[in-house]
């Protein structure tokens, strides 16, 4: 994980998440996941793709079934138990 990844991302390695009600269909809203990869959102063509903006954190995140996507932070929230 790269110094500036701990600034300004809101989740890490192995955090326990679920993607929020209001997330596109594509990213199986209301689904709990764990993080499992991070990389950052630098052209128009991924935003796009994306529904977010450039500059915006990306998690590859994977579901119970052990099927993995890729999710905007923004579509993100922590996981409470």
């Amino acid at each position: 994980m790269k110094d500036n990844e701990k600034e300004d991302n809101k989740f890490t390695w192995g955090d326990p998440v679920l993607v929020k009600k209001n997330a596109p269909q594509i990213f199986h809203p209301g689904e709990f996941a764990s993080i499992c990869g991070i990389d950052k959102i630098v052209m128009e063509k991924e935003a796009n793709e994306f529904f977010c903006k450039i500059g915006e954190w990306i998690y590859i995140v994977e579901f119970e079934d052990g099927s993995s996507i890729e999710v905007p932070e923004c579509y993100l929230e922590k996981y409470k138990e």
